[in-house]
């Protein structure tokens, strides 16, 4: 799913710059279809520059390996029209990408956490046990097939000490 980012004019025109002279080095396709992206942008501001709503940044949608591609290409002293941008330009670019890892570490945690849940033992719908998540505490069966009993412990620890009630 793709992201968007918001571009000022000489931010997009920076991409323009760093994207052009290599996107057929790689002989992917990321360099053309970021490019094309980019050009509709410099377009629509070219348009609208005379009217009373000439946009000051306009959102253009990225991939991952788009924005890859820009953290390869773009320099963080690049400068356009007199202005850094390229500082700019990255830091919303390792924005980005670090909302596309989160969002699939996020995705692979919640597919961990149900297959740990659907693993516990006689717990085929995935429902917790007990209405605590666990086994409850007379023991069960670890994930591995072996059996937890109170007092056994493989990490050296003491048995855990009685209690009286």
């Amino acid at each position: 799913m793709p992201k968007y980012i918001e571009l000022t004019e000489d931010e997009t025109w920076a991409i323009d710059l760093m994207v052009r002279h290599t996107y057929a080095e790689s002989g992917s396709v990321i360099g053309q279809g970021l490019l094309l992206k980019v050009m509709n942008l410099i377009l629509e501001f070219e348009d609208r520059r005379s009217t009373p709503t000439s946009p000051v940044v306009l959102p253009m949608a990225v991939t991952e390996e788009e924005c890859w591609a820009l953290d390869h290409q773009v320099r963080c002293d690049l400068t356009i029209n007199n202005k850094n941008v390229g500082r700019g330009l990255l830091v919303k670019v390792f924005r980005t990408l670090t909302a596309f890892a989160n969002e699939r570490d996020a995705t692979s945690g919640v597919a961990w956490l149900d297959d740990l849940t659907a693993r516990l033992p006689g717990n085929e719908g995935g429902e917790p046990q007990n209405g605590n998540g666990g086994p409850g505490p007379s023991g069960g069966t670890r994930l591995d097939g072996s059996h937890d009993h109170p007092g056994d412990s493989d990490d050296g620890a003491s048995p855990p000490l009685p209690r009286s009630t």
